[in-house]
C-alpha cells in the first residue's frame, strides 16, 4: 500500500493527525516594554453577543497556559510589526475557504486581501478551496481577522495566507502532493509553511502514524526550504507515540506537541527526543512522570476553537469548538514565527535556524526542568519572543 495522509473521524479515532472533533486578557508587565495589551472586539461566537467574546473562547491565547498573545500584538505593533504584518505563512491542508466560488464561500473571519495565490494539488488546478473544513479551522487558528467584532482572532491576524490543498475531501492525500506543495510555497516567496499533518504506512486497516519527515520526498522538499530559508513548522502527531518525532530529522522543521487548558501534555500528543515545543492543542491530560506544573483536572479542558465550517456545508461557517491535537498547536508556533519575522527581533533576515532557537529559548518550561521529550524546549512564549533582545557589550 502506498504512503497516504489520513484523516481520522470522531472521538474513537482521536489518535490521528488531523482529527476533528466535535480568563481574560490583562495588561503586560514586561520591563521596560511594559504596555496594555492589545484587545480586539472579536465577539467570539458567530453572531455578536454581549456576554461572550474571544478572550473566554480562546485560552490558547490568554489563559494561564496560553501563549500571551496580547502582550505580543502589543509589542510587535511597537516594532512596526503589527499582526505579522508583511509575512506570508503557507498552509498546506485541505485548502481554505479563501474564495466565493461555485458552492464554496470565503470565510467571513478570513480577509480577501490577506490572501496570497494558492493552488490546488489534489485536483491539480489554481482553486484551493477547502471541501473538508480543516485547512479553514488551521488558518483561522493562524490568520483570523482581528478586531471586526466576529468570531475569533489569529496569533498572525494580519499575515498572508498562500491556501495549497494537499488533502481532499475526506481528508487523505499523498506525500507527493506535500512534497510538491513544499517546493510551490519555498518558490513563491512563503516565509513560513505550516504542515498540520500526519503520515500513515501500513495496511489500510491497521496503519502506523508516523511524523511527516518520515517520507523521504517530504524530507527532501523540506531540506530545500530549509535552505532557501523558510521555517517550516510541523505537528507532531495525535497518536501518543513516545519516540516520535524522531531526532535525526529534528532539523527539517519545528516539531510541535499539544498542551491542554491544565498545562499538561495532551493525552495524543507524539513526543520524543525531536519535540522542539509544545502550544496548545486542547483534550485530556496525559500523565507525565515528575511533571509538577501540569494542573491535571477530573474533566478533560477545553479543545482550540475557530471559524469554519462543517464538511457537509461548505458555505455555512461558524464557531468549531471541538478540534484538538497537534494540528492545531502546530498553527500557533506559525503565527509566533510569523510574529517574530515580522517585529524584526532577530534582525531583516534571520535564518530558519535562528527563528527556532529563538522560539525554543523563549518558551516557557514545562514538566521537569530544562528540555525534556514530553514538552521539549517548552510552551511557547509569544510575548517573551517578541520582546527586544538585550544585547550585552
Amino acid at each position: 500500500m502506498p504512503s497516504s495522509l489520513s484523516l481520522r473521524k470522531g472521538v474513537a479515532a482521536a489518535a490521528a493527525a488531523l482529527v476533528l472533533l466535535p480568563a481574560t486578557a490583562g495588561a503586560a508587565q514586561d520591563g521596560l516594554w511594559a504596555r496594555a495589551a492589545y484587545v480586539p472586539n472579536d465577539s467570539g461566537v458567530a453572531a455578536a453577543a454581549a456576554d461572550s467574546g474571544w478572550a473566554t473562547v480562546q485560552w490558547e491565547l490568554n489563559g494561564p497556559f496560553g501563549i500571551k498573545a496580547p502582550q505580543a500584538w502589543s509589542q510587535a505593533s511597537k516594532l512596526g510589526g503589527s499582526g505579522g504584518r508583511g509575512v506570508t505563512i503557507a498552509v498546506l491542508d485541505s485548502g481554505i475557504a479563501y474564495a466565493n466560488r461555485g458552492r464554496f464561500r470565503r470565510s467571513p473571519d478570513l480577509a480577501h486581501a490577506r490572501f496570497v495565490r494558492g493552488y490546488d494539488f489534489v485536483d491539480d488546478d489554481p482553486y484551493p478551496n477547502d471541501e473538508y473544513g480543516h485547512g479553514t479551522f488551521i488558518a483561522s487558528t493562524i490568520a483570523a481577522t482581528a478586531n471586526n467584532a466576529y468570531g475569533t482572532v489569529g496569533v498572525a491576524y494580519r499575515a498572508r495566507i498562500m491556501p495549497l490543498r494537499v488533502l481532499d475531501a475526506e481528508g487523505r492525500g499523498y506525500p507527493s502532493a506535500i512534497s510538491r506543495a513544499i517546493r510551490y510555497a519555498t518558490k513563491r516567496g512563503a516565509d513560513v509553511i505550516n504542515l498540520s499533518l500526519e503520515l500513515y504506512d501500513g495496511p489500510l486497516l491497521t496503519p502506523t502514524p508516523r511524523s511527516v519527515t518520515g517520507s523521504r520526498s517530504v524530507r527532501a522538499a523540506l531540506t530545500e526550504a530549509r535552505r532557501a530559508g523558510v521555517v517550516v513548522v510541523a505537528a507532531a502527531g495525535n497518536s501518543s507515540d513516545p519516540n516520535v518525532p524522531a531526532k535525526r530529522y529534528d532539523t527539517l522543521a519545528i516539531n510541535v506537541g499539544g498542551t491542554t487548558e491544565h498545562g499538561c501534555l495532551g493525552d495524543y500528543s507524539n513526543h520524543g527526543p525531536g519535540l522542539d515545543v509544545v502550544a496548545p492543542g486542547g483534550g485530556g491530560d496525559a500523565e507525565v512522570p515528575g511533571d509538577t506544573n501540569c494542573q491535571m483536572g477530573s474533566d478533560p479542558g477545553r479543545d482550540i476553537s475557530a471559524v469554519s465550517f462543517r464538511t457537509e456545508s461548505p458555505a455555512r461557517f461558524e464557531i468549531v469548538p471541538r478540534f484538538r491535537g497537534t494540528s492545531t498547536a502546530a498553527p500557533q508556533v506559525a503565527g509566533v514565527a510569523a510574529l517574530v519575522l515580522a517585529s524584526k527581533v532577530l534582525g531583516a533576515d534571520p535564518t530558519p535556524r535562528e527563528v527556532e532557537r529563538h522560539i525554543e529559548n523563549t518558551a516557557r518550561d514545562l514538566g521537569l526542568p530544562g528540555r525534556d521529550r514530553y514538552y521539549g524546549a517548552g510552551l511557547v512564549d509569544a510575548a517573551a519572543a517578541t520582546a527586544p533582545l538585550t544585547r550585552s557589550g
